[in-house]
């Protein structure tokens, strides 16, 4: 049986992040996962607010730099709203997860392969992991940062819910007429948008819903996207849920604390999760090293009151489709973009447009 102070399950955003802050600390900290750096479908679009948070640059990995955001009302043609400075930096998740997984194990965090958790067992003084392999671990905390559909939350009876959907493909750049530039088409699906993410040799294409079942997220949804749009079929296609949950989430229970998109913390309007599993998993490692896990939730509450407000957001803007659509290419859409390059939340962004246009 192996020991150590904190185990992660999970070796994505939330689960690295949580471990550097730990390894960095001196916690003897073990990361368990399916893949290393295998990276889960996601666009790979990282926010200058998330660069910020970041303790190691990610310069490497960039694939573009965007200070310009495309949206349209589709099929109709897109406007620009170019910020005053970058405010996006387009990875690979893949290659995302595994360098940030890189990062914690340069501070210490050991990394071990498993091809799932079979049981979580707590009592007092710690929590036993067993994996499908039949090993065994002991910690005195867990962190769950295993995603949406989180096998811990699962193994201890927790709520399920379901939050908004997504569905991905790659396209070459050599089968493609034009080379897009970053862009959301508002209406390419009922509740939702189409995305093109460019990243050098490809884009990444794929159809968001921001909440489950208002439509299809399926192949033959994105094939008749890729198609109008583009006029040609993505491979590499993969569907998955967006944890958007944390207002009704359980951040704790016992010695296990929940992070990334297993509380939740992706925001609901346009599904970024990667800031929320950042921020996250570095809150859960500072409530653990400060000795009171119980302080995470209260940590995580500014985060946890902007989703909410977020998610407001989002049922009046998909629910006034298309109507909103061209304010959003108007000045909230500029402030937007100019509040991603200050590294600003999206509700930020939105509370100064409000104080912009009640002074107009």
């Amino acid at each position: 049986m192996n020991t150590w102070d904190v185990v992660v399950v999970g070796a994505g955003q939330a689960g690295s992040a949580a471990a550097w802050d730990l390894a960095a600390a001196g916690q003897r900290v073990l990361v368990l996962a399916r893949t290393a750096g295998a990276g889960k479908p996601c666009a790979g679009g990282v926010t200058l607010k998330t660069l910020n948070r970041y303790r190691f640059s990610i310069a490497p990995l960039a694939r573009e730099t965007v200070d310009t955001l495309y949206v349209s009302r589709f099929p109709h043609q897109e406007s620009a709203l170019k910020a005053p400075a970058p405010f996006c930096v387009m990875t690979e998740r893949s290659e995302l997860d595994r360098y940030c997984l890189d990062q914690a194990r340069e501070q210490g965090a050991v990394f071990e392969q498993t091809r799932g958790i079979e049981s979580v067992r707590q009592d007092e003084n710690g929590v036993m992991v067993t994996t499908r392999e039949g090993k065994q671990y002991r910690a005195g905390y867990l962190v769950a940062a295993d995603g949406a559909n989180s096998k811990v939350r699962h193994l201890l009876g927790e709520t399920s819910w379901k939050g908004a959907m997504a569905i991905e493909g790659h396209i070459d750049r050599a089968d493609l007429k034009h080379y897009p530039g970053m862009t959301l088409d508002f209406q390419a699906i009922k509740g939702g948008y189409g995305w093109l993410f460019p990243k050098g040799d490809h884009i990444n294409v794929g159809l968001y819903i921001w909440k489950h079942g208002l439509a299809p997220t399926d192949r033959k949804a994105l094939d008749q996207y890729c198609l109008q749009r583009l006029g040609v079929k993505p491979h590499k296609v993969s569907g998955f849920p967006l944890g958007t949950w944390l207002p009704q989430a359980r951040l704790q229970q016992g010695r296990i604390l929940f992070a990334g998109d297993a509380a939740g913390c992706s925001e609901a309007l346009l599904g970024e999760g990667i800031y929320g599993a950042v921020l996250s998993g570095q809150l859960v490692a500072e409530a653990l090293l400060a000795g009171k896990p119980e302080k995470y939730r209260d940590s995580l509450q500014d985060w946890r009151e902007e989703l909410v407000k977020v998610k407001q957001l989002s049922a009046l803007f998909y629910g006034l489709l298309p109507v909103s659509v061209p304010i959003l290419k108007g000045t909230l859409g500029e402030t937007l973009v100019d509040g991603f390059s200050r590294g600003y939340t999206l509700g930020q962004c939105k509370r100064r447009w409000r104080g912009a246009t009640s002074l107009a």
